[in-house]
């Protein structure tokens, strides 16, 4: 009898065994952040550089990828005790996603966009609504305080990623250079706190803007 078996479908551009997104990102992870390009990927996985074209666009959205990996994973890592109060839960929130995003260093400024890939990963924000709910605050405003306190926490981690580079961040930078240069007058308080040694991006200026964000959602809770 004649063989009536389908022809085998021949591949197309990209597709051969274990080659995908998921593929793709874990090579780029294995890389330093710095050298992640299409050609070392390909170069990790043992394939031709067009072949990645398949699922990456390009050299930018590989190294968004991969710092929404980072994040992702990082940002599931966040623990919030379940005894702690909505100020803790709060806190632990931001600084969970100001390191989820320093984790990635420069990649930090790649990262476009909230959405995480898995469940695991947005436990964390659910934990702090629950807390906020059962210290009285209703949702919508419970909502609008993690998106507030989100975008609190990822602006100052990305100033901080940016503050690390050679020349430091631009707007601090072009301050310290008006204050030494320039010497404007009227300007004594800032120019004694330049002098001191005021840092815009620490750790004590991250607390204090968290703190100023749980005493401002203290005060509409009592409103």
């Amino acid at each position: 009898m004649p063989d009536t078996a389908p022809p085998a479908r021949r591949r197309g551009r990209g597709e051969r065994a274990g080659l995908d997104r998921d593929a793709i990102v874990a090579a780029a992870r294995s890389l330093d952040p710095e050298a992640v390009t299409m050609q070392a990927v390909a170069d990790v996985l043992g394939v031709d550089r067009k072949a990645l074209n398949h699922h990456v666009g390009g050299r930018e959205e590989l190294r968004e990828l991969l710092a929404a990996d980072t994040f992702t994973r990082r940002f599931a890592e966040i623990h919030i005790d379940p005894r702690s109060d909505w100020r803790d839960a709060c806190r632990a929130f931001a600084e969970g996603t100001r390191r989820a995003l320093l984790a990635s260093g420069n990649l930090a400024l790649q990262f476009r966009t909230a959405s995480v890939s898995a469940v695991s990963a947005i436990r964390p924000a659910e934990a702090v609504i629950e807390r906020m709910l059962a210290a009285g605050f209703d949702r919508v405003t419970a909502g609008r305080a993690l998106l507030l306190l989100t975008t609190i926490s990822a602006g100052f981690a990305r100033d901080e990623v940016i503050g690390r580079t050679s020349g430091g961040h631009p707007q601090v930078a072009e301050f310290r250079d008006l204050m030494a240069h320039e010497r404007p007058a009227g300007l004594e308080v800032l120019q004694h706190l330049d002098r001191s040694g005021f840092e815009a991006f620490s750790d004590e200026q991250f607390a204090f803007d968290v703190d100023a964000f749980v005493t401002a959602m203290e005060a509409r809770l009592r409103g």
